[in-house]
């Protein structure tokens, strides 16, 4: 029978040792006694061999590094670390950390304990941002204020869910829409993109000479989004019927009406400029109804009038929009 060769306790056993013996020999992990990091003040960003790493504050940032440098037994399997931070002044750090292993099936812990000293440099994100650099020009315009401000509030989204390298030097509203200088002109361009997607309209690119380096020409690009003024879910007052927009793409949109004989149709958005633009419908109560004739009351005038749905319609829901001194119902 074989027994550990070091206090020859019987099995089981782990590379000829027992648990016990296994448990004060066997090292999990190690780190070394005084670590160096370099760390952004600004975005407490981490710099790493040719990139910075991005964290939200500056105990993430010397986390990361304090796991990223255990080393681990070569055999050994990683459960879990855990660490405890002491900042002991702004340069440096007192970090103990517990490790959990698993050496040949066996649960193993190591404790282990590191003094985290920091260098800070401004990455380059931050360096851009407070010299003013952008590559690209973002013009959004419309002459409805309502899209606009949709429009603006996607661009904002998209800048605060994207990395931080995607920024806006300047901002701000110019007359007749509003204008974005940006860090990057690939995601000025996909940004562009999705504007025109969501809303419809065009995109023109344009771009200008800035300067050289390295024997190549700096061009800033400018992106001018020129969008329709009516969007998804406009109602429009066209022909002596109410319209509702179906759908805006470049340059056109589809239309249906909403009483019969619903048609559809597709227009040219800029033929929609000068059409009345709806207020939102209304929920109307339903008073009675048999069949298809009903009693509904008017939201705009408070009486009850008589109304007749569409054939085989069997919903729930009736809305009404209001236009000069007519009311017209939406029968969903």
């Amino acid at each position: 029978m074989k027994v550990c060769l070091k206090c020859g306790a019987e099995p089981p056993l782990v590379s000829q040792l027992c648990h016990s013996c296994t448990r004060d020999s066997t090292k999990i992990s190690e780190i070394p006694k005084i670590l160096s990091m370099v760390c952004c003040k600004s975005c407490y960003s981490l710099k790493i061999p040719g990139t910075w790493l991005e964290f939200d504050d500056l105990d993430s940032s010397v986390s990361y590094f304090v796991e990223d440098s255990i080393s681990w037994q070569n055999e050994a399997k990683k459960i879990k670390s855990e660490l405890v931070l002491r900042q002991l002044d702004p340069q440096k750090y007192r970090v103990n950390v517990n490790c959990q292993g698993s050496y040949h099936g066996l649960d193993l812990t190591s404790d282990l304990e590191t003094e985290i000293k920091l260098k800070f440099q401004v990455c380059q994100t931050c360096s851009r941002q407070a010299g003013g650099y952008y590559e690209s020009i973002l013009q959004v315009r419309t002459k409805r204020k309502e899209i606009l401000d949709l429009a603006v509030d996607m661009v904002y989204s998209e800048l605060d869910s994207s990395s931080s390298d995607f920024f806006t030097t300047e901002a701000g509203a110019v007359r007749g829409g509003y204008d974005f200088q940006l860090s990057s002109t690939e995601k000025a361009r996909s940004v562009s993109r999705e504007l025109m997607i969501k809303f419809g309209g065009h995109v023109n690119e344009t771009n200008t000479l800035v300067g050289r380096k390295d024997g190549r020409d700096l061009l800033r690009h400018t992106f001018g989004v020129r969008l329709p003024n009516v969007k998804n879910g406009d109602y429009l007052f066209i022909e002596n019927k109410v319209s509702k927009v179906i759908g805006v793409n470049r340059r056109r949109a589809k239309l249906i009406q909403i009483s019969p004989p619903f048609r559809q149709q597709t227009v040219e958005v800029d033929g929609l400029r000068t059409l009345p633009i709806l207020d939102d419908p209304l929920d109307v109560q339903i008073v009675s109804g048999r069949g298809s004739e009903f009693l509904l009351l008017d939201p705009f005038t408070l009486q009850t009038v008589e109304a007749i749905s569409p054939k085989e319609w069997n919903g729930e829901c009736v809305k009404a929009l209001r236009y000069g001194n007519d009311t017209f119902f939406i029968w969903e």
